[in-house]
């Protein structure tokens, strides 16, 4: 029996399209009856469907079709504590961070082959965030500051596009940038710590800080080191009161070329805890949890199982 969990709304309805043409595949197979379909309506469906797929602990293979927040929501409501369950994706824009941690582009015939024959399976690690008010799990990073900060109103201007039944291919095209460049002239350096694996580190202009287990964030290579199985979170701290410096970091890390730039930290750890002196916007994988102060983030090593 193969499994998927379908976000038909993902990427302006691509995810019903893609859904649509894995039908007429399995239509053309011998699976064509042997499948069960969970399709999400609303925000934290995936996640109930993922709980609920797992929790009887048989071998199942979970194939997700959506975004970067529909397979965030999988791996953070599925059950990891045996070795039962695999994840396949199948994303809805393979230009996002997910796809790029892997540097393929995403064939859906291939994709779908692979699947339901013998395709390759690795074991990669994930990310658990805990603070006061939740408990959450991430594939790719997560973050406080700056990052999180465009995240949230990008989500808020394509809320306000769906209202208003624009286009919202134009919120892609166009507000992205204007989004980056809003947010860092708003943008204040706040007071802050982290402590890593016991070792704590004090800045005082700290512009955002991404903590990761692939090496994207948004589309840019905020941690080029990050590679998702080796047990470690890699950490990205940005610190600097000369804005223009801004700029360059933020832009030059689209292509990983922030590392060697004054004001970037880079550390490797285990665990790490941000204390901020005021509560700033922050993220998982890309989704707003609101403004955080204190957070903890630990590394869980090769536990999630994903079908490439």
């Amino acid at each position: 029996m193969y499994y998927f969990i379908v976000n038909p709304a993902a990427t302006n309805g691509r995810g019903r399209i893609i859904w649509d043409k894995v039908l007429r595949y399995l239509k053309k197979t011998e699976n064509a009856e042997n499948f069960e379909a969970y399709i999400t309506e609303k925000t934290g469906d995936a996640r109930d469907y993922a709980h609920r797929l797992s929790d009887d602990q048989e071998t199942k293979t979970i194939t997700v079709i959506g975004g970067e927040g529909t397979f965030n929501e999988v791996v953070d409501g599925v059950n990891m504590d045996g070795d039962n369950i695999s994840l396949a994706y199948i994303p809805t824009n393979a230009d996002n961070d997910v796809a790029r941690s892997f540097r393929r582009k995403y064939n859906l015939k291939a994709q779908l082959k692979r699947l339901f024959n013998d395709s390759d399976e690795v074991l990669l690690d994930y990310g658990v965030l805990n603070c006061s008010s939740m408990n959450r799990r991430f594939a790719v990073s997560s973050g406080i500051g700056l990052d999180a900060a465009i995240f949230l109103d990008l989500y808020d201007e394509k809320c306000a596009c769906e209202k208003q039944k624009k286009k919202l291919d134009r919120i892609q095209r166009f507000n992205y940038v204007r989004t980056v460049m809003r947010e860092l002239f708003r943008t204040k350096p706040t007071k802050g710590y982290v402590i890593l694996d016991g070792k704590k580190h004090e800045f005082n202009n700290v512009l955002f800080i991404s903590c990761h287990v692939h090496p994207y964030d948004g589309g840019y290579m905020v941690c080029p080191g990050a590679s998702g199985n080796d047990g470690w979170l890699d950490v990205c701290i940005v610190s600097t009161k000369q804005k223009w410096r801004w700029y360059i970091i933020l832009f030059s890390s689209i292509f990983g070329l922030h590392v060697t730039r004054t004001g970037v930290h880079l550390y490797r750890c285990k665990s790490a805890e941000i204390h901020m002196t005021e509560a700033l916007p922050a993220h998982v994988d890309g989704e707003s949890i609101g403004k955080q102060k204190d957070f903890t983030l630990n590394c869980i090593p090769q536990k999630l199982k994903l079908r490439i």
